[in-house]
């Protein structure tokens, strides 16, 4: 196609799905980027999808659109430019549990980003999505991307044998963000075993007679391999939240990291894996042991009246990120009750 002058092709055409690829540097701006040409005699709706679904979301996991060139025959969409291997690539095969909660985590923080958006995706699947050179994953190829809502519909099947859900096989039927999560624990199963398993293969998919994630060669959190599970549900309604199954993957990535600060009476103590225990008291009226486990912060111990937010509290409580904590009850006089303040940091996963 005819290019502005600021872009200029360095390198040969790649395949982008439903378009052709090309490398540009864009001399204006001084970073390469990725175009995608498409001809004009190609369906108006898609690519109308594609653009208004790009525009939209703002993730550091999802490619971010710059710029759209028009000729008579084609037209561009300049994008930005991953340089890196896609997840088919088998030099990207995980060799840890937190390699592959890492890339999972990546994945599920972009898709959440889409549907946040109020966007379905629509083909998810491991070489729609790359990890470039600084160890950061980006989802891209939106050439099927629909609103969600009542429009996000087809008249036949469109998307990938082995990463669809059983509801995009039938004609008619309206798509959910669901399917994006089906595509998902797929992928997720694809990454973690390198290979198409048969449930996966068939059209459409069929249901597993027991949870895949627990046969990996690796070991993954008993709750994570549930939620990846839940995840190919062939009922669209019991698949979990994409921000959902991204918070139970951060949970574990982040074992051992948090630390809280505990405050009685001005006195402050800390709870962390180095210090996983503190007990407070208040003369003989209450008391309270706050233990941390790796992932949460709980109530190991209970004398008296104790209550998290005028909400009374037992043994098993898991404390909020930041609350205050009541030793004595609500009939008591001020000068009987203590207060505690409980404040959670919650460390960053740095991707």
């Amino acid at each position: 196609m005819n290019l502005p002058e600021r872009y200029a092709i360095d390198g040969n055409a790649m395949d982008g799905g439903m378009a052709t690829v090309f490398k540009c540097h864009d001399s204006v701006l001084e970073r390469s980027v990725a175009l995608k040409v498409m001809p004009r005699r190609f369906e108006t709706r898609r690519l109308k999808d594609e653009l208004e679904a790009l525009y939209k979301i703002r993730s550091k996991h999802v490619v971010q659109v710059f710029d759209i060139c028009l000729d008579s025959t084609s037209v561009g969409i300049v994008q930005e430019f991953v340089d890196g291997k896609d997840l088919f690539s088998s030099d990207l095969a995980p060799q840890s549990t937190d390699e592959f909660l890492f890339v999972l985590w990546q994945i599920t923080s972009g898709i959440a980003d889409i549907h946040r958006a109020g966007l379905i995706h629509r083909d998810i699947k491991p070489n729609n999505m790359k990890i470039d050179q600084e160890g950061i994953l980006k989802i891209f190829d939106f050439g099927l991307a629909r609103e969600d809502g009542p429009a996000a519909a087809t008249i036949g099947f469109v998307g990938t044998v082995g990463f669809s859900a059983p509801e995009q096989y039938v004609a008619g039927t309206q798509f959910t963000q669901a399917i994006d999560t089906f595509a998902f624990g797929a992928t997720a199963l694809f990454f973690g075993t390198q290979a198409l398993c048969a449930e996966l293969s068939t059209t459409p998919p069929t249901a597993f007679p027991s949870n895949p994630f627990l046969n990996l060669p690796f070991s993954i959190p008993g709750d994570v391999a549930d939620i990846l599970f839940s995840c190919m549900n062939h009922n669209p309604a019991d698949r979990p939240e994409m921000s959902e199954v991204c918070l139970t993957i951060e949970k574990y990535l982040l074992f051992n990291r948090h630390r809280a600060l505990v405050v009685l009476n001005g006195k402050p103590s800390y709870l962390d894996k180095d210090n996983a225990s503190v007990s407070l008291k208040f003369g003989e009226i209450a008391g309270v042991k706050i233990e941390y486990d790796g992932l949460f912060f709980k109530v190991a111990f209970v004398a008296g009246d104790v209550f998290v937010n005028n909400a009374p509290v037992s043994v098993g409580y898991t404390l909020p990120g930041a609350c205050v904590l009541t030793l004595g009850g609500p009939e008591r006089r001020a000068n009987q009750r203590a207060y505690v303040t409980f404040d959670l940091s919650n460390p960053e996963i740095v991707a």
